[in-house]
């Protein structure tokens, strides 16, 4: 079974997926739409991938239409325009004659938001540091906050923080909307990440990194800010076989 976010560990989730078993029981909030400005299968569509970027979905989770309509307390119809979306992004695999089911996450699909994530979030932190007036004070609030996380081993708000203070270097270089970009294209990334927490949160040399970044940016360091940030972004690939070996079926490519 998946539990619910805020209570489940992404690796203890995870030793428990079968492929092709029954739908899980997952936790999912009640769509509510504005009618004004968004459909039903947005938030539908919205809803699942966010499911499947942090393993409440997990590979090979099967997908069951009515089922998610259920949870999720809407038709079916914009569940299948929804599923349709999310098969197109890779996020989904049909079986004809068998189902659908969560796929599995693409290396080759996560070595590409890396690198896309780290030139974005490099050319952010030299337009940041150009700026007459850079006000450090969030992001080093939010890296205290991440080190204290990962001190305590709390693996939600240790990924809760960073993704907030990558998405902060973005803020200071002025062109915040870019970091959505950058969202858009990870949730492969993101799910390796998820998987991976628990088990290098305790790494020393992620935090140090996050510290270095701001350190970086208050003495406009570009060159070794780039560097960190390269660095950073590219940890994930060391611990890819052991997760390979732990969970096969997980992966493709």
């Amino acid at each position: 079974m998946v539990a619910n976010k805020n209570t489940k560990e992404p690796a203890s989730g995870a030793v428990k997926a079968q492929s092709g078993r029954s739908a899980p029981v997952i936790t999912l909030p009640r769509v509510v739409s504005d009618r004004t400005s968004r459909r039903i299968s947005d938030s539908v569509y919205d809803t699942l991938t966010e499911a499947i970027r942090d393993l409440r979905l997990l590979p090979g989770e099967t997908i069951s239409e009515p089922a998610i309509a259920d949870w999720l307390g809407v038709s079916r119809s914009p569940v299948r325009e929804a599923i349709a979306r999310l098969v197109d992004l890779g996020l989904v695999t049909v079986v004809p004659q068998v189902g659908s089911y969560v796929a599995p996450i693409s290396l080759q699909e996560v070595e590409e938001a890396a690198f896309i994530r780290s030139a974005l979030e490099t050319s952010a932190f030299q337009r940041a540091i150009q700026k007459d007036h850079l006000d450090t004070t969030e992001i080093q609030r939010l890296v205290d906050i991440n080190t204290a996380a990962a001190k305590q081993g709390d693996v939600v708000t240790f990924f809760d923080t960073d993704e907030k203070l990558h998405q902060n270097v973005f803020e200071l270089a002025g062109v915040r909307r870019i970091w959505d970009v950058v969202r858009r294209t990870k949730v492969q990334l993101d799910r390796l990440r998820r998987l991976s927490l628990p088990r290098v949160v305790s790494n020393p040399a992620l935090v140090e990194e996050h510290q270095l970044i701001v350190d970086c940016l208050n003495s406009r360091n570009e060159t070794l800010g780039v560097e960190v940030i390269q660095r950073h972004a590219t940890r994930i690939f060391h611990t890819i076989e052991d997760h390979r070996s732990l969970y096969p079926d997980y992966f493709s490519d």
